[in-house]
């Protein structure tokens, strides 16, 4: 019996040992980010116009501001433009005030305020819009925008984040050899960033008139940027 309790002790003590004597073996890992900054011929073009009216009366305003905005919206299906391409983009309905020295602040009726966004993927057709809108009683032409379809930027923001990746991998390789290792299999990967900057032109005329319709069918399509921003972690061999 003796002899057995003193067995397990010494194999108790041994394997204590052992342990302590194992070592950790951590695997060395390198970070890399990279980015890419891209750009592209934009595909769709975004029309935002408007009518800003004031009358004596909520109603009168509202109601004016309606017959507007229709007149607009119907202007546009004629010449071809999905209604499924147009959409309020914003409106409002308010006290218009004044302010004189003699009276102070003084109510001088009912501002109302409409604005449409409106899509195209045929560019040409900007000044064509403008003109529309102008013409059934737009009085606001605020800023036309040049961008890209929803399919367009998922096949640019693949490219973007694929030189990205390339752009974190020739750095690592820079890295790794600089310290005296090479690089092994990616252990991670993540997406840190990906901006897309459509081309904002802001009408020098944004009240509207032919001198807006003029404008815009100046307007000359630029380039809009993409950028992406990836994190990659490799092993090190």
């Amino acid at each position: 019996m003796k002899i057995n309790m003193i067995f397990g002790i010494l194999l108790v003590i041994a394997l204590i040992g052992l342990t302590g004597c194992q070592k950790t073996n951590e695997e060395n890992t390198l970070n890399a980010q990279g980015t890419s900054e891209l750009t592209f011929d934009p595909d769709e073009a975004e029309v935002w116009a408007g009518i800003s009216i004031v009358k004596d009366t909520a109603e009168e305003a509202q109601s004016e501001a309606n017959k507007v905005i229709n007149a607009i919206i119907d202007g546009l299906r004629y010449k071809g433009i999905s209604e499924d391409d147009i959409e309020t983009e914003s409106l409002s309905l308010y006290e218009e005030r004044t302010w004189t020295e003699d009276e102070g602040s003084k109510v001088i009726g009912w501002r109302a305020t409409q604005n449409l966004k409106v899509k195209t993927t045929d560019l040409t057709k900007v000044g064509t819009i403008v003109d529309i809108a102008v013409n059934n009683g737009a009085n606001q032409i605020n800023n036309i925008n040049f961008g890209l379809t929803q399919e367009k930027e998922q096949e640019y923001k693949k490219q973007a984040l694929s030189e990205a990746a390339a752009n974190a991998k020739e750095k690592a390789e820079i890295l790794a050899e600089s310290i005296g290792f090479k690089l092994g299999k990616v252990k991670t990967v993540s997406e840190d960033n990906f901006y897309y900057m459509p081309y904002r032109y802001d009408m020098m005329n944004s009240k509207g008139g032919g001198i807006a319709v003029e404008e815009a069918a100046t307007v000359m399509p630029s380039d809009v940027s993409i950028t992406a921003q990836v994190t990659v972690v490799y092993y090190l061999n």
